[in-house]
């Protein structure tokens, strides 16, 4: 009896959890960071001061959870997306296509990850966690070369473009809605990137 009231209390607390955190990634995805405030909260959600803060500490350990689950997000969307393509040249289409559309297609997530560009030279954590996050992408396309032989190329450095391209197009879109075409910029990307490969491998 004792392990079922343990059991469903922590799955309470991970349900309040939760809660906390979706209505911290609306306030931050829809006015920018500094709006994120125990107070918007409270009002928000209708709870008392005392019941976020028995979940999380404080509104840092509340900005920290946010940004994981906005990179967990995306981590797992364009995972899921990167593995499609039969050749070396489809593959890494794919990969410059679901890094993309990670973003784009989870907006929330996206726009949260950009709100947290200002805080990375102050803010050692959301450095390390943002570095990680382009870790994974320069590694997944590194693979994807690595996997078609491009030994003619400067990989690492290729990659480092590849995420590049794909976060310029990413960040003009949310900043400039409206006014670029992001199938369009990302088909001539991955044309920019397939004319390198195959003029590095003498291809015509």
């Amino acid at each position: 009896m004792m392990r079922k009231r343990s059991a469903a209390k922590s799955t309470l607390r991970d349900f309040r959890r939760a809660e906390i955190v979706a209505a911290a990634r609306e306030i931050v995805a829809g006015s920018g960071l500094e709006a994120l405030t125990i107070g918007a909260l409270e009002k928000k959600l209708g709870f008392t001061r005392g019941v976020i803060t028995y979940h999380f500490q404080d509104k840092d350990e509340i900005v920290d959870a946010v940004l994981a689950s906005a990179l967990r997000e995306i981590d797992a969307a364009t995972h899921a997306e990167v593995a499609q393509g039969n050749t070396a040249i489809e593959k890494i289409s794919a990969v410059l296509r679901a890094n993309l559309h990670g973003f784009l297609d989870h907006r929330e997530a996206g726009i949260i990850l950009l709100s947290f560009w200002g805080r990375l030279g102050s803010d050692p954590k959301a450095r390390k966690a943002n570095a990680r996050l382009y870790d994974v992408y320069r590694e997944r396309t590194l693979s994807v070369l690595d996997s078609g032989d491009f030994h003619f190329v400067d990989q690492p450095s290729l990659a480092t473009v590849i995420v590049g391209l794909v976060l310029g197009i990413a960040s003009q879109v949310y900043f400039e809605p409206g006014s670029v075409d992001p199938e369009g910029a990302l088909n001539e990307a991955t044309r920019c990137v397939v004319a390198r490969l195959n003029g590095a491998s003498g291809r015509t």
